[in-house]
């Protein structure tokens, strides 16, 4: 998809452990969820808003996100260790 941007508060990468390879695969996630912002994820939940967002399981972490359509634009909105 064309035209879409992934945006994340740094906050969520910087409590990544240093140069894992767990890090390293959610890093490379981000630009191949910007290129298919319709991906769903592992699981589906829903936000106070009542939005829907997907969480896509990378090695130990969960990785939450929903997408903004109409502004072309997908939200990481928490990274956390899977239960």
């Amino acid at each position: 998809m064309e035209g879409y941007r992934v945006y994340l508060h740094l906050d969520l990468i910087e409590a990544l452990p240093g140069q894992s390879r767990q890090k390293r695969r959610i890093l490379a996630f981000l630009p191949w969820l910007e290129q298919r912002p319709f991906a769903p994820g592992d699981f589906t939940d829903r936000d106070a808003c009542l939005r829907v967002r997907e969480i896509k399981i990378i090695g130990d972490y969960a990785v939450t996100y929903w997408a903004d359509h109409p502004a072309k634009a997908v939200m990481v909105v928490d990274i956390q260790k899977a239960d």
